[in-house]
């Protein structure tokens, strides 16, 4: 600085001038790095399994020692609105995406029509008392510990696979798998709300609305099944169940020949008439299953698959219960076949 000085006042202004411009660009150069960040944006979930715009985490598996279980998750969405239209698993053939709904003072389960919406830069919630993944006729039991694979389809950003712990469900203030669940179904803002209820309610298939359905609970290797069936359209008929719980289903009915009744399998089937309904009821026409595999328990859910001559084949949940009528399964009286009002 000091030959500096001596070569005269220019040299050294020049000099100041290179360390003030020099000060000046590294000091923009942080302002710069500052104004890439983009204000009021949320940090994108990056924890979980990617397919597309959405992210998948929390998955888990409620393990249960009868034929049906239900799959929870969250699913975050970081573009345009899709939809969950299906799950698969190996552990069973039969997965169905359910919601519970409510109605006055009580819930039913059923089928969500279309699928889950996964709003667009929101989030599905599946998890007990709301959505959840319905599986249903399972070829063994599911454990606490174990993995099961999930394979789930989304309208638009196609399939992905993953693997969910099998542990048992959160404290749900109550609620349990086996009874209905609490309301909340898909909110479309940035989160949509979800499910599970284990229990039964109204069925409709095509003509046909199935409801009251509920299985004798039993100590032995044999039980029975009962419900109505509403028929809103021409006239078919039940040929055919089948249960996970048991290899030897029959449809039963009761016949009287004189003080004397006896049970016997229906020739046939049971007919459910043009625009009416048939009830299957202690001490009439009821679905057999015997042999079963293991003693049904009172709150069970029993899985049957029905078919119908025109209508086809339909799956639906029976939750077991105690019989508190008087009439035992040889009672009197034949199932009978009323208009629909």
């Amino acid at each position: 600085m000091t030959r500096i000085l001596r070569r005269g006042p220019f040299a050294a202004l020049l000099l100041l001038l290179t360390l003030a411009i020099a000060f000046t660009t590294v000091a923009c150069g942080d302002d710069d790095d500052d104004d890439d960040a983009t204000p009021g944006t949320t940090p994108a979930v990056t924890d979980g399994t990617r397919v597309g715009d959405l992210t998948i985490s929390g998955e888990w598996v409620r393990p249960t020692t009868n034929a049906v279980s239900a799959a929870y998750m969250t699913v975050h969405n970081s573009g345009a609105a899709d939809t969950l239209v299906k799950a698969t698993t190996p552990l069973t053939g039969t997965v169905q995406l359910h919601e519970v709904i409510t109605e006055g003072s009580s819930s039913k389960m059923q089928e969500k029509a279309g699928g889950f919406p996964v709003p667009a830069n929101g989030m599905l919630e599946l998890k007990p008392g709301s959505f959840h993944i319905m599986l249903m006729d399972l070829k063994a039991p599911i454990k606490e510990g174990e993995t099961v694979s999930l394979t789930l389809t989304f309208e638009k950003a196609g399939e992905v696979t993953l693997k969910a712990p099998v542990k048992p469900a959160p404290d749900m203030g109550g609620m349990d798998h086996g009874s209905m669940g609490g309301s909340g179904m898909s909110s479309g803002t940035p989160a949509a709300s979800a499910t599970t209820a284990m229990a039964s309610g109204p069925v409709t298939f095509k003509n046909l609305t199935i409801s009251d359905q509920w299985v004798r609970v039993t100590g032995n290797s044999v039980t029975a099944a009962y419900m109505v069936i509403k028929n809103s359209g021409e006239a078919d008929t039940l040929i055919k169940a089948t249960s996970s719980i048991s290899s030897n289903v029959q449809l039963h009915e009761v016949v009287s020949d004189g003080a004397t009744s006896k049970m016997q399998e229906k020739a046939g089937g049971f007919p459910v008439p043009a625009n009416g309904e048939v009830t299957l009821r202690p001490g009439a026409y009821h679905i057999m299953l015997m042999d079963l595999k293991a003693p049904v328990t009172d709150g069970q859910v029993v899985t049957l698959t029905l078919t119908f001559a025109k209508a086809g084949e339909v799956t639906i949940t029976a939750l077991a219960k105690p019989h508190t009528g008087g009439m035992s399964g040889m009672g009197s009286g034949m199932a009978t076949t009323t208009p629909a009002q």
